[in-house]
């Protein structure tokens, strides 16, 4: 993410400048998937260089129980952009500090994870979901803790053999996060605060957010 932004930055001068006055049918698509019950609201936010060009609340930020009007600050749930966010620029940064290759078996950095046939899964098919793995872990109900998830990790067997077969799956960025833990020392929900969210600004952003800002998050 840092790399793209500063390789963005050092041509922004070319780059066309918007003019507000295009953006108006925005507005009007968005007022409209609000009015055709599509989404109860949205925010926003259009920017380039340092001008922010459009920002602007719609609809509503929950339904139930109550009806509660969209703001600008609403935080949201990034859901599966987590991979991206989170997941996938701290293995990149740690591929850029020597610490992970992206072409080593992820069974390198985590040896219990060779076990069942998973031996030759690298940690780039993991990125691209080649990694021949079903989409999610299967976990029996009782299963809390993170321990727990690992130990069911290890038991998996590949559906496929990896680089061949491309499938979605949370259940590589899982395997990732620990990878993660064990190549820089820390859990995902430490790192990135420390390696990512506090370096770009971002002070909105997290995992497990506090109580206290309940009342900005959309449900």
């Amino acid at each position: 993410l840092a790399a793209f932004l500063i390789s963005c930055s050092a041509f922004a001068s070319d780059i066309p400048r918007f003019h507000t006055e295009s953006l108006a049918p925005i507005s009007e698509i968005v007022d409209q998937a609000v009015k055709d019950g599509r989404i109860p609201g949205a925010v926003v936010l259009i920017g380039q260089g340092d001008r922010i060009l459009l920002r602007k609340a719609y609809g509503w930020r929950s339904l139930e129980p109550d009806k509660t009007l969209m703001t600008e600050d609403v935080i949201f749930d990034t859901a599966s952009l987590t991979k991206v966010i989170a997941t996938t620029t701290a293995v990149m940064q740690l591929v850029e500090q020597n610490k992970l290759s992206l072409d080593a078996p992820a069974a390198t950095y985590w040896p219990e994870f060779k076990n069942n046939g998973k031996g030759r899964i690298t940690v780039r098919q993991l990125l691209t979901h080649y990694s021949g793995l079903r989409v999610e872990p299967k976990l029996k109900p009782h299963i809390k803790s993170y321990a727990a998830v690992l130990k069911a990790i290890v038991s998996e067997r590949p559906l496929h053999p990896p680089g061949l077969v491309y499938q979605y799956s949370d259940l590589n960025f899982i395997i990732l996060g620990e990878v993660v833990r064990r190549a820089s020392g820390l859990t995902l929900d430490r790192y990135c605060p420390r390696r990512i969210f506090t370096p770009l600004g971002m002070k909105d952003t997290f995992f497990n957010p506090p109580a206290s800002l309940a009342n900005r998050i959309a449900p």
